[in-house]
């Protein structure tokens, strides 16, 4: 309640500073933080692909330690999905249509570590985006709305086991979406491409499949559950405004991908993950008056390392 009466304290505080908080003027900000080419992430997709083939090269000819190899694509690999992510918004093109290949080849090779496929996770993600935290519409809701991030880390990797939520969910979409099953049976050919690229390293290098590929993915996974999914949305309701909070874990932003600042994603997906602390700024006025949660407590210039601490008004 107390956090509430600050919230409205502060809204009546802009607008009588004549501050335009309307919903036009908060477009028209949002706008200009959209349609740029995200080379950043286009550079993170390919090189943290090229740095773990390079890594299977340098295990594989006694040039590195096998530990050593594992440590570095634990690492690494955590970056493998946020360059498939800005390709599912199509970030990695902005308003260059004629790039709009860069969001499905670079978005599929970044996400190689992570044996994945880019259109499965594209039509899923955005049913989120659609359906966040609706219980039998939101694809992620079985590792976000956990006790813990112990179980969030684990429900990640139930999809198509025992995640019956998540099954109905895709059958639905498949009967009655021609687009999702269109997609769906193209990124299955993907799915049962890696299987079989698996099971021959597997066969062929059994010991470094495992700590080189398979305990990677699997830690990267648990980890982009935890701060993808349950951290930003954990306990929160169905709502534009409402859905994803600005959160902290005394870990800079980096380690964190950013994730703390979440509730900009949401909030306008089309503007690109470097672009969120600047579009933050300008649009902190308008997120504290839709009661964001956490917005009335970020700061007002987001810089290299913010968000350790939120701050307190």
């Amino acid at each position: 309640m107390d956090q509430l009466a600050e919230q409205k304290d502060l809204f009546q505080n802009h607008q009588e500073e004549n501050l335009d908080l309307s919903l036009e003027a908060e477009k028209k900000i949002a706008r200009s933080f959209m349609g740029r080419i995200e080379w950043e992430m286009i550079v993170i997709g390919l090189t943290q692909c090229l740095f773990w083939f390079g890594v299977w090269a340098m295990v594989l000819n006694g040039f590195m330690p096998l530990w050593v190899g594992c440590l570095a694509l634990i690492v690494s690999s955590t970056f493998a999905y946020l360059p498939s992510h800005a390709g599912q918004h199509g970030h990695l093109s902005g308003n260059k249509k004629h790039l709009d290949w860069l969001n499905f080849w670079v978005g599929q090779i970044s996400l190689i570590p992570l044996a994945q496929s880019h259109e499965i996770l594209k039509i899923t993600h955005l049913k989120h985006h659609a359906h966040t935290n609706d219980p039998n519409n939101d694809p992620d809701y079985n590792h976000t709305h956990t006790s813990g991030w112990f179980k969030s880390a684990l429900a990640a990797h139930q999809y198509g086991t025992r995640d019956k939520r998540f099954n109905n969910m895709i059958e639905k979409w498949m009967e009655t979406d021609p687009e999702f099953k269109a997609a769906g049976e193209r990124g299955g050919m993907v799915q049962v491409g890696f299987y079989i690229l698996q099971i021959v390293a597997a066969i062929n290098f059994p010991l470094e499949t495992l700590l080189l590929w398979w305990l990677p993915r699997k830690l990267a996974v648990s980890y982009l559950g935890v701060i993808f999914s349950h951290m930003p949305h954990k306990g929160l309701p169905v709502g534009r405004h409402s859905d994803t909070r600005f959160w902290s874990n005394g870990i800079i932003r980096f380690f964190n991908h950013s994730m703390q600042i979440h509730a900009m994603h949401h909030m306008y997906p089309k503007i690109c993950h470097h672009d969120e602390p600047k579009a933050i700024e300008a649009l902190r006025p308008f997120m504290i008056a839709r009661g964001i949660p956490g917005a009335d407590r970020i700061p007002e210039r987001i810089k290299n390392n913010p968000l350790t601490k939120l701050n307190t008004v």
